[in-house]
């Protein structure tokens, strides 16, 4: 009995002692099981952000100041957000590319304002050729604008006598050299430039013309015609601009449109025609008036106007020029006033001198360099060598500075 306790008691020691699993009715399975990953969800794709062209606005494409003045334009970026680089280039001959000058970067908005200025360190020569281009971002493509291109004046300051003064390219149509070309001046015998381009404009160039009571009566410089007498149009344009003969202009009036008050009020459509806004004409030959007036800058605008006229340059370039009256047969030599032609500058075409004791000496005239030409204008100078003095200082200055480019 004992022994058969005692087995019971050890039956129930081991039943506790080993792990129920040795005991599974199922047999053991050995295999090696590999568990399957979860589905993993793909990452959403993110909407392709379709980029639109960027626009700046406020852009002038041409710019002719001095070196004193502030060059600055404001311009209008879109889109400006994200926050758009830009930046301002400017063209280099030597490398052939354009080079960053100037970093600016937009504040983040729809539309950004951006104040754009060229230092004038940049500025010093007479020619220079910019650009802005706004870097590209997630929203808008980079955009590069057209050439902006910067003609500079008074690159160099020049000792002038003359109350005003103008050099006017006609190939670029930019002024080089400015001092006070837009005040209003008295133009005294400078009128005569436009008495020869509305007379050859006229298409009675090659026609006659006869001396009347009017013509005889002008003061200062004339033929001293007689009444009745009869001269070639031709002629009296020669007399008008060498020797500045007032009566000469009056009968080249009378012989193109039949009166002096109709040949005035053509000359007066010519200055509109040119698009001269400070120019007013009341005569034929410069003899002071308040309604009389042009100004430096638009003097040289109607100089450059008659370049176009091959018998313009042939007149205003002629040094001396001899003719006879029709009916009379009265002999005349005339001699130019212009200096330049006188002393045969190299380049210059010629041009018409004005006088007077009250205003001073004025010039205007034509001055080709390396195949570029010039109106160049001088206005109340105080005296007539003086006007000669300051004519070259200009003449130099575009020797030494027109061509002048970055």
């Amino acid at each position: 009995m004992k022994k058969f306790l005692c087995a019971i008691l050890c039956l129930c020691i081991l039943l506790t002692a080993v792990p129920m699993t040795v005991f599974s009715a199922e047999p053991k399975d050995t295999t090696v099981t590999t568990t399957q990953p979860e589905e993993t969800t793909q990452p959403k794709k993110k909407k392709k952000v379709k980029k639109v062209k960027t626009k700046v606005t406020g852009i002038k494409y041409e710019y002719n100041l001095k070196q004193s003045e502030k060059l600055k334009f404001d311009i209008t970026v879109y889109p400006a957000k994200p926050a758009r680089v830009v930046k301002l280039q400017r063209y280099s001959s030597e490398k052939e590319k354009y080079v960053t000058k100037k970093t600016y970067k937009t504040k983040v908005a729809k539309t950004a304002k951006l104040e754009i200025v060229i230092p004038k360190k940049y500025r010093k020569r007479t020619y220079g050729k910019w650009r802005i281009v706004v870097e590209s971002n997630e929203k808008a493509y980079r955009y590069v604008s057209k050439p902006i291109k910067v003609y500079t004046k008074n690159l160099r300051d020049i000792d002038l006598s003359s109350k005003a003064v103008c050099i006017y390219c006609l190939d670029t149509d930019k002024v080089l050299y400015d001092k006070n070309m837009n005040k209003r001046l008295k133009p005294a015998s400078c009128t005569k430039i436009m008495t020869l381009i509305t007379a050859i404009e006229s298409g009675r160039f090659n026609g006659t013309a006869t001396v009347t009571a009017s013509a005889v009566r002008v003061p200062a410089e004339r033929l001293h015609a007689r009444i009745g007498d009869r001269y070639k149009n031709k002629d009296l344009a020669f007399a008008m601009i060498l020797g500045s003969a007032n009566d000469a202009s009056i009968m080249l009036a009378n012989g193109t449109e039949g009166s002096v008050s109709n040949f005035v009020s053509k000359m007066n459509k010519t200055a509109k025609k040119i698009g001269l806004k400070d120019t007013h004409y009341t005569n034929t030959y410069g003899i002071p008036n308040s309604n009389h007036y042009t100004t430096a800058y638009e003097l040289s605008l109607t100089t450059a106007y008659g370049y176009n006229y091959d018998q313009f340059c042939e007149v205003v370039g002629k040094r001396e020029y001899g003719f006879r009256s029709l009916r009379y047969g009265k002999r005349y030599g005339c001699f130019t006033a212009d200096h330049m032609v006188r002393d045969k500058v190299k380049g210059h075409i010629g041009g018409k001198t004005g006088y007077s004791e009250v205003l001073g000496a004025s010039y205007s005239g034509l001055f080709k360099y390396k195949g570029r030409v010039y109106a160049v204008t001088i206005m109340h100078a105080r005296s007539k060598p003086v006007r000669w003095k300051d004519v070259r200082k200009l003449y130099k200055y575009i020797r030494k500075l027109s061509r002048s480019k970055y």
